[in-house]
């Protein structure tokens, strides 16, 4: 068995900054785990364990989910939030502003692919955000969840949506080890000949 998901990742430096700049905003909260720069991504579907048999399968999902989208899309990146939305944050995250529709539809795209490969169907609905850190202790979720009410709404700036990629996880005392096993391009259709 192997723990897997599908995102989209962060490869623009500048904007990848920019959301670790985002700790200048809060104050220093015992308990949060920032993501790593290099670990930033969109999860578009986390698939949980799988079976190393059903990477094949999850391959032809992403690569179908890919193609379906077809063309490249920008998204704008702004605002800070916590998960769950009362009592303590658990998860910290940032926002997404416009782009935020296409990129839901890039997780309808995938439900379709990987419903039709037989993997079960998410049962929460998509909410677009990208995860910047996770909270442990309940105290430090409190003190985030008042203190985000104070935080202005910051913009991060774009980034450019244009490949999806099935990540293995890892999980190790540091945190989670990613590693790519497969990447697929939203490209644009070739124009004819």
């Amino acid at each position: 068995m192997i723990r897997a998901f599908v995102a989209v990742p962060i490869e623009e430096g500048v904007v990848r900054r920019r959301l670790l700049g985002a700790r200048s905003l809060l104050p220093p909260l015992q308990g949060l785990r920032w993501i790593p720069e290099g670990q930033l991504h969109f999860t578009i579907r986390f698939l949980g364990e799988i079976e190393e048999e059903r990477v094949s399968a999850a391959r032809t999902a992403t690569a179908t989910a890919a193609a379906a989208v077809s063309v490249p899309f920008r998204l704008a990146l702004e605002g800070l939030g916590s998960f769950p939305p009362r009592g303590p944050a658990r998860v910290l995250w940032a926002g997404c502003g416009e782009g935020a529709g296409a990129l839901t539809a890039l997780a309808r795209a995938v439900e379709e692919a990987f419903a039709l490969e037989g993997f079960p169907r998410e049962d929460r609905p998509f909410s677009p955000h990208l995860t910047l850190g996770r909270v442990k202790d309940p105290g430090s979720g409190q003190r985030l969840s008042r203190v985000l009410a104070t935080v202005p709404s910051e913009p991060f700036g774009e980034v450019l949506v244009s490949t999806l990629v099935l990540f293995r996880s890892d999980l190790t005392t540091r945190g989670p080890d990613y590693t790519e096993l497969f990447r697929a391009a939203i490209e644009s259709p070739a124009a004819p000949q």
